[in-house]
């Protein structure tokens, strides 16, 4: 399994289906092998519902996943990871790993849709995964930019823009 992050959610309306891009995580090693990026297609609401879990935004009445979380949290258990497991293009399959802990320790794995999936970790800060397989046949290349190269960048195209006049154009 391999450790992933939400990266985008590319919203969309109508027929249009949003985007969820998931990203591989840096390895703990050193290596020159680029990142790995999954795109999952989802529905409009389901994209809002995970952005709305990422950003923190609380309603005055709680949503199906808030609810969920909360029903988890009341029965003494958690979401303890997602797992991206299978993909039947275009369509891809998820388990929600649940744990309790204490004498009557266990792990359960439900099977979702993985934008409910992906909504229910972001709100438990649950670790996402996506299988091995999943990630060779459906993933790309990332090209996320690296932070600190992107900044060097930045100041040297400010430097240069600082130069000109308008005689240049």
């Amino acid at each position: 399994m391999i450790r992933v992050d939400i990266e985008t959610i590319i919203m969309a309306s109508g027929a249009v289906p949003s985007l969820i891009v998931l990203r591989e995580r840096q390895a703990n090693h050193a290596s020159d092998a680029p990142l790995r990026a999954l795109s999952i297609q989802t529905g409009s609401f389901e994209a809002a519902s995970i952005s709305r879990g990422i950003d923190g935004t609380k309603h005055t009445r709680p949503i199906t996943h808030d609810l969920f979380i909360d029903t988890l949290h009341q029965l003494g258990a958690r979401v303890e990871r997602v797992e991206i497991n299978r993909v039947d293009a275009p369509v891809f399959y998820s388990n929600i790993i649940i744990a309790r802990d204490g004498e009557d320790a266990v792990e359960v794995s439900i099977d979702a849709r993985p934008s409910d999936a992906l909504a229910l970790a972001v709100r438990s800060n649950a670790p996402i995964y996506v299988e091995d397989d999943v990630m060779n046949r459906a993933g790309t290349i990332s090209y996320h930019a690296d932070k600190d190269a992107g900044d060097e960048e930045f100041k040297q195209f400010d430097q240069f823009v600082q130069t000109l006049s308008p005689d240049d154009f």
